[in-house]
Order: C-alpha cells, then structure tokens, then sequence
C-alpha cells in the first residue's frame, strides 16, 4: 500500500471498529488514541505532531494499522491497549 492507502486504511478501521463493539462507550478517535499509544509506547502526542495519521513515519502508520486490525477480533487486545494507554496519560 502506498501512504495514501495506509492513511485511509487507519481512517476506515478508526471508523469502523463501534459497530463491532456497539456497547462500548468508545468513539472513532478512542481507537485510534488506544492504537496510536500502544504504536508508539507512549502518549502519542508526546512525540508525533496533530493529526497523527499524517505525520507518522510509515512504520508507526504501519504499527497502528495492525493493532486497529487486531482489535477487530480481539477484544482483550483492545482493552489491554486501552489500560496501557490510559495507564501513559496519568488516568489508572
């Protein structure tokens, strides 16, 4: 894929991610902030300017994209990323 694929691919799965987990009170941005953090170690926005998709290197995009892919059939995945994520912002 090249970038413009790679971005796109990180905006459909960010949107696309509440309909498998219609009962979670996460939106489109809480996927792409569990998946970016764990992508990168860290509060994204620590190290990557706004909007992240854009100023990733390919290999963070990379990243990201696996765990939202990931996320889309393992919800422990998904809730382990989200304690690590929120654990980097100061919120556990």
């Amino acid at each position: 894929m090249n970038r413009e694929q790679l971005e796109q691919r990180y905006k459909d799965l960010g949107n696309g991610l509440r309909s498998i987990y219609p009962k979670k009170s996460f939106f489109n941005h809480c996927y792409w902030r569990i998946s970016l953090d764990n992508a990168i170690g860290d509060r994204w926005t620590n190290h990557v300017k706004s909007p992240a998709y854009r100023n990733l290197t390919d290999q963070q995009l990379q990243d990201t994209i696996a765990n939202l892919e990931n996320y889309e059939h393992d919800e422990r995945l998904l809730m382990e990323h989200n304690t690590n994520s929120l654990r980097w912002r100061g919120k556990l």
